[in-house]
């Protein structure tokens, strides 16, 4: 059985960074690893070209629930999934600790101030500016998670260091 590490936090928050990182090292470990992310999937899904102010809650949740599904059929037959996703609603949170084997979930919580400084997709810009609606954490509401296994205070320490310490408890 494999076991399914779910990444989130808002966008810009680092998730992609960290997610890439675990996996290397997890693949140095000789383990058999799949990793995800949000902005690959979308456009699997066929959800990338979607106008945000049509990307709703209730999109995004079933977008998520795909995801969760996606990670449970990988799992099952033996890998470590390793997935970077927004998704940050309580009915995925709580399907996936019912489902999803080993579910070990990561919280990257960085201050809105920081993000709309970092802003790598521009989608900050763009909703300052007006030209962006259902901006998750901004005018679409999220779940934080209050059950995080990790959770990563806006990177303090060095990544290698909050990788380790991410596998230390993986394991």
């Amino acid at each position: 059985m494999g076991k399914v590490i779910w990444i989130t936090g808002l966008s810009g928050a680092g998730k992609t960074t960290i997610s890439n990182k675990i996996s290397n090292e997890l693949r140095k470990r000789n383990l058999n690893v799949i990793r995800l992310d949000g902005d690959e999937l979308r456009k699997i899904f066929g959800t990338d070209n979607l106008d945000f102010s049509n990307f709703d809650k209730r999109s995004r949740v079933e977008l998520a629930k795909k995801y969760s599904y996606l990670c449970k059929a990988i799992a099952d037959q033996g890998y470590f999934v390793v997935i970077a996703t927004i998704s940050m609603f309580n009915e995925i949170y709580e399907w996936n600790r019912r489902n999803l084997p080993g579910y070990f979930e990561v919280y990257i919580k960085v201050p809105l101030e920081i993000l709309f400084k970092r802003d790598p997709k521009g989608l900050y810009k763009k909703y300052s500016e007006g030209n962006l609606k259902n901006l998750a954490g901004l005018d679409l509401e999220i779940d934080e998670p209050q059950n995080a296994d990790f959770v990563v205070n806006d990177y303090e320490g060095e990544i290698e260091t909050i990788t380790n310490d991410i596998i230390k408890k993986i394991f």
